[in-house]
C-alpha cells in the first residue's frame, strides 16, 4: 500500500519553525567512523572506503591449526549454534511468504531449494566469531516450477580475501570486494570500474555478518583476539622452554689440566666422544679431578615454564567465558568444582544464545527480507528466522509441562497459550509446525466430540465439550513431544530431507 502523502507531512508539531522542520528531515549528518578508524580509499573509488582489517584472518587460521586450546575454544563457541534447531516464524497476515522462504532455505536442491544447505551456511556464518566477519555472495535464480525469484546459493567467500566497503561519509555498509583467485597467474578480464585483481560484490548481492557490533559496529570483534595474543606469547615461551630442555639434556663439562694447553687437549678428547667412545687420560695426583659436570637446577626452571603456560591457557578460556573447559586439567592437580562448572556452562550458553539472536537477525534482514520483497513487494508480511534453545533442558521442561496439563483436573490456561507452547515444542524438535498444528486441532475436535457425547450427569454438554477440546490438545501435544524426543537422535534435519515429515496418527479417534 502506497503511503498517504498527506500523512507524510510533519503536521504533529504546528509550532515548529520552517528551518526547524527542514533540519528535522534533512537526514543523516554524522558518521559512524571513529577519529582513529583505519579505513582506506583508492584513487577512482569516490564515495567508498575499505576496511583492510587489523589481525589478518590467516593469522587466526594458523592459530587454529597449531594451538589445541584455541581449536577447542573455536568448537565450544560455534557448536551450540550449529546444532541448534531452526525455524521460520510467519509474520502477521502471512500470505505464503513463510512457505516460500521455507521452500528456498530448508528444502534440498532437488526440491527447489538452494545448492548450499542451510546447515552449511549457518556453520560458515559462525566463523565470524573467530574472523570478525563472514562474507557470502547471494546468487539469485528463477525457479522453473512457479517462476519465483529464489536463491541459487549463498556462496561463502573466505574472510582473508574480502574487504568490507563502506560509505566514506556515513560509514553505511555498501557491499564488499574480494581478491580474485587467478588461475595460473592469468589476469582475468575485468570491468573498467573494478580495481585490478578484485571483484566488487554490490550491497544487494552481499551477505555480511559482523560479530560483536555492540562493541565495534564497523569492524566487528573476534572472540579469540585475546586468545590469539596468548597464543603468540605461548609460542615464545615454548621456544624458550625447548631451548632450556636442550641445555638440560646436554650436560656442561669442565675439564682440568696442569695448564691451559693440557686442559684444552683433554676437552677436545671428551668432545670427540659424542654419544659413545673411549678416551685415555694420565692419572691425576691423588684427590685431583680430571673433569666435573655443572648442574643448573633444571627442575625449578621447568616448573616456571609450565606455570606460565597454564596461566596463559586459563586466560584463553576465561576470555570467552569457557572456564569450565579447563576442569579436566585442574582435576589432575586436585582443583576444580563440578557445581561451579554447571553455573559457568549455563552462563556461557546464555552468551551463545545472544550470538544466535544476532545471527538470526542477520539472516532475517539480509536473506529473508530481500527474498520476500522480490516476490511479494515491499508491503508483504515478513517472516522471521529463529534458532531454538541451545540446550536440551528446555525440551524436557516443555514435555513435563505438557504432561502436567494433560493430567490436571481443571485447566485455567488460555487456549492461545497452549497453541504457542505447542508450536514452540515443534520448533525445538525440528518438526513441521503446520503438521503439528493440524494434529493438535484434529485431536482436540475428536476429544470434544467424545466429551460432548459422554458428558457427566449435571454438566452441560457444551462445557464438557470445551473441557475435552483443551484436554485433547494437550494430550496430543504431549504425545508428539515424547515421540519426537525418543526419535530425535535418528531424525534428519529438515533442510536435508527430500520430503517433509510424515504426519503421525495421534489423538483419540472418533468413536473411541
Amino acid at each position: 500500500m502506497a503511503p498517504d502523502p498527506q500523512k507524510a507531512r510533519i503536521v504533529a508539531f504546528p509550532d515548529l519553525k520552517p528551518a526547524t522542520r527542514r533540519d528535522l528531515m534533512r537526514g543523516e549528518v554524522g558518521t559512524e567512523f571513529d577519529i582513529g578508524q583505519n579505513m582506506f580509499g583508492l584513487f577512482g573509488q569516490s564515495g567508498d572506503v575499505f576496511d583492510y582489517g587489523q589481525i589478518l584472518a590467516r593469522d587466526f587460521s594458523v592459530m587454529l591449526e597449531r594451538d589445541g586450546q584455541a581449536a577447542a575454544l573455536e568448537a565450544v563457541l560455534t557448536l551450540p549454534i550449529r546444532q541448534a534447531s531452526r525455524a521460520i516464524e510467519p509474520g502477521k497476515h502471512d500470505a505464503g511468504e513463510a512457505e516460500l522462504c521455507h521452500s528456498v532455505l530448508f528444502a534440498p536442491q532437488t526440491s527447489g531449494g538452494m545448492k548450499t544447505p542451510l546447515q552449511e551456511v549457518v556453520g560458515q556464518i559462525t566463523s565470524a566469531q573467530v574472523y570478525r566477519k563472514s562474507f557470502h555472495e547471494k546468487v539469485f535464480d528463477i525457479r522453473d516450477k512457479d517462476g519465483a525469484v529464489v536463491y541459487d546459493k549463498l556462496a561463502f567467500r573466505p574472510a582473508a580475501t574480502c574487504e568490507l566497503k563502506r560509505n566514506a561519509q556515513t560509514g553505511e555498509l555498501d557491499g564488499y570486494r574480494q581478491q580474485k583467485w587467478l588461475w595460473g597467474g592469468q589476469v582475468i578480464t575485468r570491468k573498467q570500474s573494478e580495481t585490478p585483481g578484485y571483484v566488487d560484490i554490490s550491497r544487494i548481492r552481499s551477505l555480511v555478518h559482523i560479530n560483536g557490533k555492540h562493541r565495534q559496529p564497523l569492524t566487528g570483534t573476534s572472540e579469540l583476539e585475546l586468545c590469539h595474543w596468548c597464543y603468540r606469547t605461548k609460542t615464545k615461551i615454548l621456544w624458550l622452554w625447548m631451548n632450556f630442555l636442550e641445555s638440560q639434556s646436554l650436560p656442561k663439562v669442565v675439564v682440568y689440566g696442569q695448564d691451559q694447553r693440557e686442559a684444552n687437549a683433554k676437552a677436545d678428547d671428551i668432545a670427540s666422544l659424542r654419544s659413545s667412545g673411549v678416551v685415555g687420560f694420565a692419572r691425576d695426583p691423588q684427590g685431583a679431578k680430571s673433569f666435573e659436570v655443572l648442574e643448573s637446577g633444571g627442575s625449578k626452571g621447568a616448573t616456571q615454564f609450565a606455570d606460565a603456560l597454564s596461566f596463559l591457557e586459563t586466560w584463553q578460556t576465561a576470555s570467552v567465558l569457557a572456564g569450565f573447559t579447563g576442569l579436566s586439567s585442574l582435576a589432575a592437580m586436585g582443583r576444580g568444582s563440578l557445581a561451579l562448572s554447571q553455573d559457568q556452562s549455563a552462563f556461557f550458553l546464555k552468551s551463545r544464545q545472544a550470538i544466535s539472536l544476532e545471527i538470526a537477525e542477520s539472516i532475517t534482514h539480509e536473506v529473508i527480507a530481500p527474498l520476500v520483497t522480490l516476490n511479494f513487494g515491499p508491503g508483504a508480511s515478513y517472516p522471521r528466522f529463529e534458532f531454538g534453545a541451545l540446550t536440551d533442558e528446555a525440551g524436557g521442561l516443555l514435555v513435563g509441562l505438557f504432561q502436567a496439563m494433560a493430567v490436571a483436573p481443571a485447566l485455567t490456561v488460555p487456549t492461545g497459550i497452549l497453541d504457542i507452547i505447542t508450536e514452540r515444542v515443534a520448533t525445538y524438535l525440528n518438526l513441521d509446525v503446520s503438521a503439528v498444528t493440524e494434529i493438535v486441532q484434529q485431536a482436540a475436535k475428536d476429544r470434544e466430540a467424545q466429551a460432548t457425547a459422554t458428558a457427566p450427569p449435571g454438566m452441560p454438554a457444551q462445557s464438557a465439550g470445551q473441557l475435552g477440546h483443551l484436554a485433547g490438545g494437550v494430550s496430543a501435544a504431549a504425545a508428539i513431544a515424547k515421540q519426537a524426543l525418543a526419535q530425535a537422535g535418528n531424525a534428519p534435519m529438515p533442510e536435508n530431507m527430500a520430503q517433509p515429515y510424515d504426519v503421525p496418527v495421534m489423538g483419540v479417534q472418533p468413536g473411541a
